[in-house]
């Protein structure tokens, strides 16, 4: 019996295999009050013209595709100052950032590769249950994976991430106002939750325990399904405490007037992802022992980064990130991981070309001549097209833009009984 390999989303598959074809690397960084200015962060010990060229020689090193940021400055005019004096350097021109938004004077930001990814939405959590606003908002990104393979075959791959900057210090105050931002987090995350999407919260969350109720939170909500998890798995009282030495973030410096001193004795940042790129379920997988906070060698507990000898990375490096902010980078990696199925004949006589992400208009056909009905149904499951094709390989365009923003399923029956389902992508 004929068989044909395919790229793409088939019920009735024989056999499946699934190999890594592309790896993204994500890094999160709090960029410590990028052109914010003030009495204790002033141009000669916070210099953004010298923070440019330290974020370019991390950026050369890591080569983030994704980059998620804190902490710069909320004028509207910082994060694209980063963007072309620092990311698109030294014959990079691939990065590209998302609208800005802010609440307050600091914002966040993501960076992506153009190359590699594209932005679907963006939206923004401002406000906890009981209507106040939070400190600084938290910035929501869904980014879909370019591969015009999966594209045409009418799927692709999702990230959605979350960029918060949760309220510092300790005291009971302090601690509840990150309890009641987690709570706004995990409230939207429910209610937009999509079943299809791979999910992140990446960000410098202020805490010093994971027995603090903002971590509860985030990685122990009732809904077991939108859970976010450590990938390193490392709960405890991170604060002062040598044990966790190896994956503290914070503070690069052992005193310091604009950089916080301390040495390194916190791990105030992190990268939690869903369960789903752990068990790699949605074509996206963390990558086991990826997870690094970056310029941290586990031998500079409570002193400063540079102090004596650390080889975790270049010294012209770690120069930057000892510089640039009293943070440490934190980096993950995650694989692209489409799963190819070998189906048999008597269920893929024809398959379905589809053309996502959609417009105004779906075009698809049939590779081969086949007589059947297309039925589209969003993601709820409401029909929203169906149509009775005759045999034709000749693209077919339906009009949708009624159609609302969001996912939606492409089921073909063939006359002879064979189903094929796509997934589509409206814009």
């Amino acid at each position: 019996m004929r068989k044909i390999t395919i790229f793409a989303l088939i019920i009735a598959s024989t056999a499946s295999a699934q190999s890594i074809t592309d790896t993204l690397t994500f890094m999160h960084y709090n960029v410590l009050n990028y052109r914010n200015y003030s009495s204790f962060c002033t141009v000669s010990n916070n210099s953004h013209l010298q923070k440019d060229i330290h974020m370019s020689t991390i950026v050369d090193y890591l080569m983030p595709d994704i980059i998620t940021v804190n902490e710069m400055a909320g004028d509207g005019i910082s994060p694209t100052r980063l963007l072309d004096n620092s990311l698109n350097k030294n014959g990079r021109d691939f990065y590209k950032q998302c609208d800005y938004s802010a609440n307050s004077n600091l914002c966040n930001m993501l960076y992506y590769n153009e190359n590699k990814l594209a932005l679907y939405k963006q939206d923004k959590i401002f406000r906890i249950a009981t209507g106040q606003f939070i400190v600084r908002q938290i910035d929501a990104y869904t980014l879909y994976y370019l591969d015009n393979s999966e594209l045409e075959a009418g799927d692709t791959t999702f990230l959605t991430v979350y960029v918060a900057h949760f309220k510092a210090s300790s005291g009971s105050s302090n601690v509840t106002e990150r309890a009641n931002a987690t709570a706004a987090v995990m409230t939207y995350h429910e209610e937009n939750y999509n079943a299809d999407h791979n999910y992140v919260i990446a960000g410098d969350f202020n805490m010093y325990t994971s027995n603090e109720q903002g971590f509860i939170n985030l990685t122990a909500d009732p809904n077991t399904a939108i859970r976010f998890k450590d990938p390193i798995n490392k709960p405890g009282s991170w604060n002062n405490s040598g044990t966790y030495a190896s994956i503290h973030t914070q503070s690069t410096r052992s005193s310091g007037s604009c950089h916080s001193g301390g040495g390194l004795d916190d791990r105030f940042d992190f990268i939690l992802c869903g369960q789903e790129l752990l068990d790699n379920t949605r074509g996206l997988e963390y990558i086991p022992g990826s997870y690094r906070a970056v310029g941290n060698d586990g031998k500079h507990f409570n002193s400063d980064l540079n102090a004596g000898t650390n080889t975790s990375v270049p010294s012209a490096v770690l120069t930057a990130i000892y510089t640039m902010s009293d943070h440490l980078p934190v980096e993950i990696k995650m694989g692209i991981n489409r799963t190819i199925a070998s189906v048999s004949e008597n269920h893929i006589d024809n398959f379905l070309v589809v053309s996502n992400p959609v417009g105004n208009e779906l075009h698809w056909r049939m590779q081969l001549p086949q007589a059947g009905d297309l039925v589209v149904s969003d993601i709820q499951g409401k029909e929203v097209l169906n149509y009775k094709l005759t045999a034709t390989s000749s693209w077919v365009v339906n009009d949708v833009s009624n159609w609302s923003r969001g996912t939606y399923y492409l089921t073909f029956t063939a006359g002879n009984g064979a189903v094929l389902r796509r997934k589509v992508v409206k814009l």
